[in-house]
């Protein structure tokens, strides 16, 4: 009898690892993970099974913004909004917007990007444990009920790895850890002094946005980020200070929401301060936005070669914690070789040697992009099963695929 493939939508974290350990359903999973990293995801989820510890000291990984999976929940019945492309395609995008359903809650994590961290800590010997939290929401809310979940789980000390806004969220855990249950804090291209990507993601120019919204059958890129994306604490706590001052913003239908601006600065002068326990690691060598400043009413955006693609080296630095450095994207951080070893370290010692503590020299050249020229990306509508199976994969990535995008030109963000 043959068996038929489940929705890998529907599917919980464990039970995709469990297919992964048996090797059930391989071709869906080759189409969802990719040919390389499914292979890589079965070894360590094999190998994780043999050598899980029991006893191994408990980590909890944060992913970052729009890295976990948001869902309807009723009762024992959860309708996955974020990201479903049935949901996409039918409009329900606009079901994020805040204040929004009581019952909209995190249910998962986007396992392409977190897995292989998890597998490998499991390898390792910890007891890695998948914290998937509200990104719509605000940090300093997110940050006390993830200090409810440590302090739920029984263990008298905890490690974290975070990734991006992951590590603001355990930042604000951190400032009401008045117990010091968090031993040691492990951050992955955090955006400690902010980032760009939120503020491109508000203007409706960020390639992510532009492709979801070729995707949305119902709204444009404009329309998402006007009623859904300009309602959501989350992306204003991560702009850069500079941009919590309406006045540096173009004054136009997507201008902040004021009250959403002066409570991201609030927020952000009640994350902890970085001591010995906090622990940085920052991608660099990758084009991007280090500066946007308004030119005719819109922004023009500085591009460098000085950060992972999406946090600028200089406003990843968290003052006091120690730092290092690795030529490496943003997304791919939780997955790159070298990392995982150095964390695995940071976690056991508080110190590696697997990646430079020296920063990069600075890079002088640069390129501009005005709003304008992003908003000529990805006009057109496209349907998911149109799409090929990289593009599937690659749906978050900072990266306009030719499906999305019918002349592609040096004018895209990657």
């Amino acid at each position: 009898m043959t068996s038929v493939s489940p929705d890998i939508s529907d599917l919980h974290d464990e039970q995709i690892v469990g297919l992964l350990r048996t090797g059930a359903h391989g071709t869906l999973l080759s189409a969802y993970f990719g040919d390389v990293a499914y292979r890589e995801l079965s070894h360590l989820a094999r190998l994780a099974a043999i050598r899980r510890d029991e006893r191994g000291q408990r980590v909890f990984i944060l992913p970052g913004i729009m890295g976990s999976r948001l869902a309807e929940v009723d009762g024992a019945n959860a309708g996955l909004v974020w990201l479903h492309p049935s949901a996409i395609s039918q409009g329900l995008l606009s079901n994020l917007a805040l204040p929004g359903s009581p019952t909209l809650r995190a249910v998962g994590i986007m396992l392409p990007g977190y897995l292989k961290l998890k597998l490998s800590l499991e390898v390792a010997g910890f007891t890695p444990v998948f914290h998937p939290f509200d990104w719509r929401r605000d940090l300093i809310e997110l940050g006390l009920e993830f200090l409810q979940v440590i302090e739920r789980s029984g263990a008298r000390k905890v490690l974290v790895v975070a990734h991006s806004m992951g590590g603001l969220v355990a930042r604000a855990a951190l400032a009401h850890d008045t117990s010091n249950r968090i031993e040691r804090l492990v951050q992955l291209g955090a955006p400690n002094n902010g980032s760009y990507a939120p503020l491109l993601a508000l203007r409706a120019v960020y390639p992510t946005v532009r492709k979801i919204a070729s995707l949305d059958q119902r709204h444009s890129a404009e329309e998402l980020a006007r009623d859904v994306f300009r309602t959501l604490p989350g992306l204003y706590e991560l702009l850069p200070e500079g941009l919590f001052d309406a006045d540096a913003w173009p004054r136009d239908e997507l201008a902040p929401e004021l009250a959403l601006l002066a409570q991201a600065r609030r927020s952000r002068s009640q994350l902890a301060d970085a001591d010995e326990r906090c622990l940085l690691i920052a991608g660099t060598g990758h084009e991007t936005v280090t500066a946007a400043d308004v030119r005719d009413g819109q922004f023009d955006y500085t591009l460098r070669a000085a950060g992972d693609g999406t946090v600028p080296s200089s406003l990843a630095l968290w003052r006091g914690a120690r730092t290092w450095f690795v030529a490496e994207n943003h997304g791919t951080l939780t997955q790159n070789n070298s990392v995982l070893a150095a964390v695995d370290e940071l976690l056991r010692h508080g110190d590696t040697q697997r990646l430079s503590d020296q920063s990069p020299p600075a890079i002088d050249t640069e390129r501009h992009i005005l709003e304008s020229e992003l908003r000529r990306q990805a006009t057109h509508k496209v349907r998911w099963d149109e799409l090929s199976l990289d593009s599937r994969r690659r749906i978050l990535d900072p990266v306009l695929t030719p499906e999305f995008c019918r002349v592609c030109n040096n004018t895209d963000i990657t």
